[in-house]
């Protein structure tokens, strides 16, 4: 929590089966300072993943085509009518899509230290100049990498420095042992 209070993102990553997914919902709570499921959002990325499902993209509608949001911009949406608030997007699975293409230009708005209106940029798919984007102070990231994943190759430098990697590992207890044991 410390770590995701001065970084405003955070990776837990570790071999499958941890309680990763778990554990950064738990961190959620805890820097919330409730059980208030209404300030988290999850998703989990996967390789047809998006910066259209994401941020904002051209989708299908019953008149032809039209500009939708993503799930991440109106989660800062909601995040910034609230002000005082906390709210945490936790990303499972998060080397497993195409990290650059999805964040695309928010690879600098997630930064600790660009998180106000001051930083606002026009996104791929803004309709003037006067409309533009940015990621709110209130909002926190948790991502969850497999360790095991041959897809951590793809996880650059640009992400590695937004970042802070949290490892966690395996609880081999004595109840774990005993279980072996008998």
């Amino acid at each position: 929590v410390t770590l995701l209070e001065k970084k405003k993102n955070i990776i837990l990553e570790g071999a499958p089966g941890v309680g990763k997914t778990f554990l950064s919902r738990k961190i959620a709570y805890q820097l919330i300072g409730e059980i208030k499921d209404e300030n988290i959002e999850m998703v989990q990325f996967h390789q047809s993943y998006s910066y259209e499902d994401f941020i904002q993209g051209i989708r299908p509608s019953e008149d032809g085509f039209t500009r939708r949001n993503g799930v991440f911009f109106e989660f800062c949406n909601k995040a910034r009518r609230s002000p005082d608030k906390r709210f945490v997007f936790i990303i499972d699975e998060i080397n497993r899509g195409n990290i650059s293409k999805i964040l695309g230009e928010l690879m600098m708005l997630i930064e600790a230290d660009k998180r106000s209106s001051k930083y606002a940029i026009k996104l791929t798919y803004s309709d003037n100049e006067d409309e533009k984007f940015y990621v709110p102070g209130n909002v926190y990231i948790i991502g969850c990498m497999n360790t095991a994943d041959r897809s951590l190759a793809i996880v650059d430098y640009a992400l590695r420095r937004r970042f802070c990697f949290f490892p966690i590992f395996p609880e081999f207890n004595d109840v774990f042992k005993n279980f072996l044991l008998s």
